[in-house]
């Protein structure tokens, strides 16, 4: 069926959902973001994780909207450090900006609000049974990432890896990030230009345990190209109180060596890409998902053809 857009996901749950918002929305940013709610709702381990979305459209270049983990430790005085090689898990847990990141994206698209796509992580969510992710997710429709600096989110985190346990985290990580908004890097590649983030080419750490790297694509009929890049973590912090898996990225204070600057954003991988034509016009995006134990490397594409029909590919 010929189509002028198109979304296309690593997990068909986050396709399925994606592909409905992009037609209820008309925008290609709404269908990744709804896509990555999707996915958080339906997996423990998403929320919290680090995300990259990229966006691209004719005669507006590139941007990318930075959901990476950040190392905790705002406000602190620098810990004493650990002097063993053995350090409890929470002096590794980081902090996530995805949702700040999403919401910013959003609000440059103008087409639609975080409300509709985090109501779509709540309900799958509810339908995965955990009632504690589908609150939280609901709250993040109402308020935003506002949701994430209230005490119902906040005490349940601190309980767990705040400097008394160990950990890292203090009131002021939940303050909520505004600094996620970067120009894309513009790279040619054999005479055309390409929109990536500036980290797109990093390796990164092999996945933990159980973890997962995915994206979804899409693009609309206005010529809007977007990709997220998100991660089932895997293993990680039990949250119960949240439903949620907080994500281990951190690195410990260790006695006798700098610390990591509180705030810094920690390495993810995020092979995305927006090919642009002979004019410099975007045509094609791209994601491409690193192999795991689990899973075959694989690319996903959605190019807009002759005629300005869209086909999606999966490779």
């Amino acid at each position: 069926m010929r189509t002028r857009a198109v979304a296309l996901a690593s997990e068909d749950l986050v396709e399925d959902v994606a592909a409905a918002e992009l037609v209820r929305s008309k925008s290609a940013v709404a269908a990744v973001v709804a896509g990555f709610f999707a996915a958080a709702g339906a997996h423990a381990d998403v929320l919290l994780g680090p995300v990259t979305l990229l966006v691209a459209g004719i005669g507006t270049g590139g941007r990318v909207f930075d959901g990476r983990l950040r190392q905790p430790g705002l406000g602190a005085k620098r810990p004493r450090g650990f002097v063993s090689e053995e350090v409890p898990i929470a002096s590794r847990v980081a902090l996530s900006t995805s949702v700040a990141a999403a919401t910013v994206a959003l609000a440059y698209d103008r087409r639609t609000t975080l409300t509709a796509a985090a109501r779509a992580g709540a309900r799958a969510a509810a339908a995965a049974n955990a009632p504690e992710r589908s609150r939280l997710l609901e709250r993040v429709a109402e308020v935003g990432p506002a949701a994430l600096t209230e005490s119902s989110f906040v005490r349940p985190l601190l309980h767990l890896a705040s400097p008394s346990e160990g950990g890292l985290l203090t009131p002021a990580d939940f303050v909520a990030a505004t600094d996620v908004v970067l120009a894309a890097e513009e790279r040619s590649i054999r005479g055309t230009m390409t929109f990536e983030p500036p980290w797109s080419d990093l390796e990164g750490e092999p996945v933990a345990p159980g973890g997962e790297r995915h994206a979804v694509c899409a693009v609309d009929a206005a010529g809007v190209y977007a990709a997220l890049a998100y991660e089932r973590i895997g293993s990680g912090l039990d949250v119960p109180a949240l439903g949620l898996v907080a994500p281990l990225g951190a690195t410990p204070v260790r006695r006798g060596t700098p610390r990591v600057r509180p705030g810094q954003r920690l390495p993810a991988p995020a092979a995305l890409a927006v090919l642009c034509d002979e004019a410099n016009a975007p045509c094609e995006v791209t994601a491409m998902l690193q192999e795991t134990p689990r899973a075959k490397k694989t690319q996903l594409s959605v190019a807009r053809a002759a005629g300005r029909w869209v086909v999606a590919t999966r490779r």
